[in-house]
């Protein structure tokens, strides 16, 4: 099993904060492992923001994605309690997902 997804919701005023930390390897399939064998793709292909449970962003990523990327974001209109998640999906079908609270600093 993967390690967890690593989220953090900040709110000053109505500006959110969302920052996010997905352990994912994303291999773009042209490397070579010491062997000299091709170390397969295996990277995210998307990435669903949502707030309240209502998409709010949407991404396509690819292979010039860093290993372990991160992402930072900022949301307007939102309050103390509002919900914000993130769901990935890679090349290989499989998925991610987390889901925090946005509090206050």
């Amino acid at each position: 099993m993967a390690d967890p997804i690593k989220i953090r919701a900040t709110l000053k005023g109505s500006t959110g904060e969302v920052r996010l930390l997905i352990p994912h390897q994303m291999e773009s399939g042209l490397r070579h492992d010491p062997a000299g064998q091709r170390i397969p793709a295996d990277y995210i292909t998307s990435m669903t923001l949502s707030l309240n449970d209502r998409p709010v962003i949407e991404a396509g990523l690819g292979t010039a994605v860093s290993a372990n990327p991160q992402f930072a974001f900022q949301l307007q209109d939102v309050k103390a309690g509002d919900r914000v998640g993130v769901a990935w999906l890679d090349n290989h079908g499989q998925r991610g997902d987390a889901e925090t609270t946005f509090g206050t600093t």
